[in-house]
């Protein structure tokens, strides 16, 4: 039997570094999951946000207004502004 995986992306929210992870499909954690992972670029362990198809996510957190926006939404958002 064939074991399907899909990308995750996994934010660092020191530096907004991301790490694309592979989670098979009955395994999938829900958006803005928390997992604590060393960080190649900060040197240290931080508790890194997951989030799936991370473009999407964005484009959907950019529509709409701050007042809106989860706390997650918006340190997603400000992280993945600050990196680029």
């Amino acid at each position: 039997m064939n074991k399907k995986t899909i990308k995750t992306d996994l934010i660092c929210p020191e530096c907004g570094n991301v790490f694309p992870i592979m989670r098979k499909q009955n395994k999938q954690k829900k958006t803005f999951h928390r997992k604590w992972l060393f960080c190649p670029i900060c040197k240290k362990e931080t508790n890194h946000i997951e989030a799936k198809e991370l473009d999407l996510l964005l484009e959907q957190i950019s529509l709409k207004e701050d007042y809106q926006r989860t706390e997650d939404e918006k340190k997603v958002y400000v992280l993945r502004k600050r990196s680029d």
